[in-house]
């Protein structure tokens, strides 16, 4: 299993990306497409998520990730109409991009988490996570890891799509990990969820009571 994650994922020097491939059943959003780079380095394809907004008028943005362990590039295509403005957030990062027609090309330093904004647009934006490179995977679990491999999970037989997770627990979601539920962390201590898998639940995906 942790052969097969290895061969999927796409590095390239100091950048990881997750292909399509490693995205089963996930819905793409095709109002952007998005490329990473290291500088002077061949492009590499991200996955645009499809990713809902706004829980009292809910609306469809996109969503990418990609890990990296040294400057970047990104290019974001806009696919539907022409550019006429551009925030990147939050504005303190101090993102700076260029414009060429319908396409913005802008520089990281290091991982971030950004919001893109095309033409005052907040709720159809981009999301982008450039996380740093991962240094802690899990292959299997035990009696301290939750671990969730490639490919979709879905507990239905457990009350309410929920999991329940004990204390002193490390939940561990690999890249291509598709869990259809919600973590439940009720009068429990001491718990992590990480990794580059999904967590696709429409409400609440995770729950920390008492």
């Amino acid at each position: 299993m942790a052969a097969s994650v290895a061969l999927s994922t796409v590095v390239s020097a100091q950048v990881v990306t997750y292909p399509e491939a490693l995205n089963p059943g996930m819905p793409h959003n095709d109002d952007y497409t998005v490329k990473v780079r290291v500088p002077g380095g061949e492009w590499k394809d991200l996955f645009e998520y499809n990713v809902h907004v706004d829980m009292d008028n809910v609306q469809s943005a996109s969503m990418v990730q990609f890990d990296m362990g040294s400057s970047v590039e990104v290019m974001v295509k806009k696919n539907n109409g022409l550019i006429q403005d551009v925030k990147i957030r939050p504005l303190s990062a101090g993102v700076r991009h260029a414009i060429n027609r319908n396409t913005i090309l802008f520089k990281l330093e290091k991982p971030q988490y950004l919001s893109v904004e095309f033409n005052g647009d907040r709720l159809h934006n981009l999301h982008l996570f450039a996380n740093p490179l991962e240094t802690e995977t899990y292959s299997e679990s035990s009696d301290k890891v939750m671990y969730f491999g490639p490919g979709i999970h879905k507990p239905q037989d457990l009350p309410n799509t929920q999991i329940q997770i004990p204390s002193n627990t490390t939940v561990y979601l690999a890249p291509g990990a598709v869990v259809k539920a919600k973590f439940l962390i009720d009068k429990a201590e001491n718990v992590r969820i990480i990794g580059r898998g999904i967590l696709d639940h429409p409400l609440r995906g995770v729950e920390v009571t008492d």
